[in-house]
């Protein structure tokens, strides 16, 4: 029983169940990426060239740019980016047009583009080992609870837009 010093708490609403937080996908690719190629074996994919560390780097930041810009949609419209958290509203314009999922697309892309800058096909294949990972863990428990949440609008929107791109 309940006395009136004890404060009643909101059940709080949980978004989708995933299984591992997206963001880490990112830091542990880079991460083991950078490790095995600077201390167990260098795999270059072409010939050293200041130019493609130039282009790489640049695609990385325009992808890191499109995170931080699908992660403003978000604040700008007071959601929670994280999977985990329950959301009131589903975007479909901005980067979400050409995307189901920018900020995991930009993940796997800064991965892709680190490995051009960088001359290594460790961050491709960490990449390429990304994409089934957030798959799975992120995006179908995502997708699951899109669909129960928004029904209808959200199999509608899936029609029209890709997963990827």
């Amino acid at each position: 029983m309940n006395s009136r010093n004890d404060p009643i708490k909101p059940v709080k609403k949980r978004g989708a169940k995933t299984t591992f937080f997206p963001p880490y996908v990112l830091i542990l690719g880079l991460l083991s990426s950078s490790i095995v190629d600077s201390f167990l074996i260098h795999m270059p994919i072409f010939k050293s060239n200041l130019i493609l560390l130039i282009l790489g780097l640049g695609l990385a930041i325009s992808f890191f740019g499109l995170a931080i810009y699908t992660l403003k949609i978000f604040s700008d419209n007071e959601e929670n980016a994280s999977p985990n958290s329950a959301q009131g509203q589903l975007f479909v314009g901005g980067s979400f047009k050409y995307s189901r999922n920018p900020i995991y697309l930009a993940i796997v892309l800064i991965q892709l583009s680190c490995g051009i800058a960088f001359n290594t096909w460790w961050y491709i294949i960490s990449a390429l080992i990304s994409i089934p990972v957030l798959t799975f863990t992120a995006i179908i428990p995502e997708e699951k609870y899109l669909e129960k949440e928004f029904g209808k609008v959200y199999t509608e929107y899936k029609k029209t837009v890709r997963r990827w791109i």
